[in-house]
């Protein structure tokens, strides 16, 4: 008996290990297409990532990332917001809010 419950915990683990969203926040590398984007009359390599999955690794809407390069690899990080700057963008979302409601 007890091992059939271990059994049936092993499944079931198993099949959440497997289901999709739990695969998305823990797949370590990924297939993308470089595709063409046009510049100044001139083919240049795109790269795009989009995703859930970019959210669930830390990466979040509006934040800034800091690309590091090395010969065929990029390195790819989000950036850490300084205190201050974090105080200033509070400040001057607040001052943005203030005037919208002025506008009024």
């Amino acid at each position: 008996m007890l091992i059939l419950i271990q059994y049936i915990c092993t499944v079931l683990d198993t099949k959440k290990f497997f289901s999709k969203k739990y695969q998305m926040a823990k797949q370590d590398s990924r297939s993308l297409k470089i595709h063409s984007y046009h510049r100044d009359n001139k083919q240049v390599p795109e790269l795009r990532l989009i995703g859930v999955w970019m959210e669930q690794l830390g990466f979040n809407i509006g934040e800034r990332v800091q690309i590091t390069t090395r010969e065929r690899l990029l390195i790819i990080e989000p950036l850490q917001v300084s205190e201050p700057e974090q105080d200033y963008k509070a400040a001057l979302q607040e001052v943005k809010q203030t005037l919208k409601k002025l506008s009024k």
